[in-house]
């Protein structure tokens, strides 16, 4: 995998918008338009990527771990298979998200979504471990199959969410 500079990220955000597969991890990309890019298999580890629009990202396997994703706009994202081991993603927009596919389940393990904005977002047959959702809108989102082993949703609304054979719950 290539690495590159913030400075390159922000160029090829604008005109290809392609990173797949690159390493990007540990840079600083707080507060960057990146919507629309295509993220597939990049490793974005230890990134502080807050406050930046991620809307329509493909995020598919990209390894977002210890990342930094508070306050960021990750609506309509594409995150199937997508490693947020211990990511923050407090107080960020993932409505209509979708983490899954027929082949694939996505692995959430320790994050934060504390307040986060998740209506609609599709997390069926997800696996996810000590995640906190306090706080967070969970309307509408399905968590059909999932595991939720010790997960947290202190607060949270989640009216009309589906949990239909969701383990831990």
């Amino acid at each position: 995998m290539a690495k590159v500079t913030r400075k390159e990220v922000i160029l090829m955000a604008t005109s290809s918008r392609s990173f797949v597969g690159m390493d990007l991890s540990g840079l600083d990309l707080s507060r960057c338009n990146l919507s629309g890019c295509n993220f597939q298999a990049a490793n974005l580890a230890h990134c502080n990527i807050s406050r930046s629009n991620l809307r329509g990202c493909i995020l598919d396997q990209a390894n977002l771990e210890k990342s930094d994703i508070s306050r960021s706009n990750l609506s309509i994202a594409e995150m199937k298979s997508v490693n947020l081991k211990h990511a923050d993603l407090r107080g960020s927009n993932l409505s209509g998200a979708a983490s899954t596919s027929q082949q694939t389940t996505s692995r959430i393990i320790g994050a934060n979504l504390h307040s986060a904005d998740l209506r609609g977002a599709d997390l069926r047959k997800s696996i996810l471990v000590r995640v906190r959702f306090d706080y967070a809108d969970l309307r509408g989102a399905n968590f059909a199959g999932a595991n939720m082993t010790r997960v947290s949703l202190i607060g949270s609304k989640y009216d009309l969410t589906a949990f239909d054979e969701a383990i831990n719950v």
